[in-house]
């Protein structure tokens, strides 16, 4: 194949990027992964990796995921500012990481698969008619795929689209990397807090150095986040700890209906891919970066007469019939006259926190997780209507 010509071209090298590179290239086919960073690089992400993550990670790169583990935990509390509303303790794995480290870490698995990396070189244009991308440097590349998975405000989205996400259905995270003192060493489970910023949640996520302090909220419903960040770490803390505050913007339920065009496919933060109840992103940025590669391998034993993005839908909409019931959990949970009867029902039974793990693990789906909410609550206002005495 001539120099700059390549089967695939995966932008962005997080998560998604580097399950679908290594997929690929894993399989012999010539790929290349561009990034505008040269990693090791710091990307603002709570860290948390869930069972669903895991079993997400052994099936696309069959190697362990310790080297880039800093903390292991079985237990979780739930808080309404700083009343705990609920826990569980010593139930489902819950795994901690930097994405300093971790997106390092399967960058390097990509690296030894023998793709080619293009590191600190942006994407400044994507000719979609002559299936070429021009870099930064002046230089293009040509290909006969393109594989978008480079964040939220995706150039190669935008590009296919003519816009990025409209921010009013984004989410804007705000975080900090606490450092562990007398003070904080003692914290080492998981906490989320109801309550700290409108249309959101916190939470604090131990390391092994830091506590990953931080709120995430949509960002068209919650006018100060900042000014709730830093209410939520004094009140956390008992005054403002000496560390930097960084925000960015985050899927929040609302993704990209059709996530692609013709052999140009979109995946993880690009196609909108995040839980808006849970947070969680990483898995469905490996999940959708791994089907992403499996879509073009099969495009491509048919000579290409499909188009890759078939393919993709079908898998594509596994993931999305689950984050439609998300976005109506979601539209149940933080509403703040909804919301006082949600954390009124919270604290009433453990069940509750079982099946928010079981739904991390992967072992139950929004549909049982919702009926689960819904039939508590209905019973909840059964009692106080009907059994006002109990």
């Amino acid at each position: 194949m001539k120099k700059g010509h390549f089967d695939v071209i995966v932008v962005g090298g997080g998560p998604a990027g580097s399950t679908a590179a290594y997929t690929l290239a894993t399989k012999g086919i010539n790929v290349c992964l561009v990034d505008r960073s040269v990693f090791p690089r710091h990307k603002l992400c709570g860290g948390l990796l869930t069972l669903r993550s895991k079993k997400i990670f052994d099936e696309a790169f069959g190697v362990s995921w310790d080297p880039v583990i800093e903390a292991v935990s079985r237990s979780l509390f739930f808080y309404r500012k700083n009343l705990l509303l609920n826990s569980i303790r010593d139930y489902k794995n819950l795994y901690f990481t930097r994405r300093y480290n971790f997106d390092n870490y399967l960058l390097g698995l990509v690296r030894k698969a023998d793709a080619v990396l293009l590191l600190g070189n942006d994407v400044r244009n994507v000719d979609v008619k002559n299936r070429t991308v021009i870099l930064g440097d002046g230089s293009s590349l040509f290909y006969r795929y393109l594989i978008g998975s480079d964040g939220v405000n995706s150039r190669v989205g935008r590009m296919l689209f003519g816009k990025s996400f409209d921010k009013s259905t984004l989410a804007y995270g705000l975080e900090m990397e606490v450092p562990v003192t007398e003070r904080t060493q003692r914290i080492v489970d998981p906490e989320i807090y109801f309550d700290v910023v409108k249309w959101g949640y916190g939470w604090v996520f131990p390391k092994k150095e830091t506590l990953t302090v931080g709120v995430g909220a949509l960002y068209g419903k919650a006018p100060d986040i900042r000014g709730s960040f830093d209410e939520f770490l004094k009140m956390r803390f008992g005054e403002m700890p000496r560390a930097e505050t960084k925000g960015h913007y985050m899927p929040f339920g609302n993704y990209r209906r059709r996530p692609g065009r013709d052999n140009v496919l979109l995946c993880g933060d690009a196609a909108g891919l995040a839980d808006p109840i849970t947070g969680e992103g990483i898995a469905f940025a490996m999940q959708s970066g791994y089907y992403a590669a499996l879509s073009v391998m099969e495009d491509l034993k048919k000579k290409g007469s499909r188009g890759a993005l078939g393919s993709y839908m079908g898998k594509y909409r596994g993931i999305t019939r689950e984050l439609d019931r998300a976005k109506m959990l979601r539209n149940l949970i933080f509403p703040e006259i909804s919301q006082r009867l949600f954390l009124s029902v919270f604290p009433k039974t453990r069940s509750v926190t079982q099946k928010h793990m079981e739904l991390m693990a992967g072992e139950i789906d929004y549909g049982q997780y919702t009926r689960f909410i819904i039939g508590g609550i209905a019973r909840y206002v059964v009692r106080k209507t009907v059994l006002p005495g109990r």
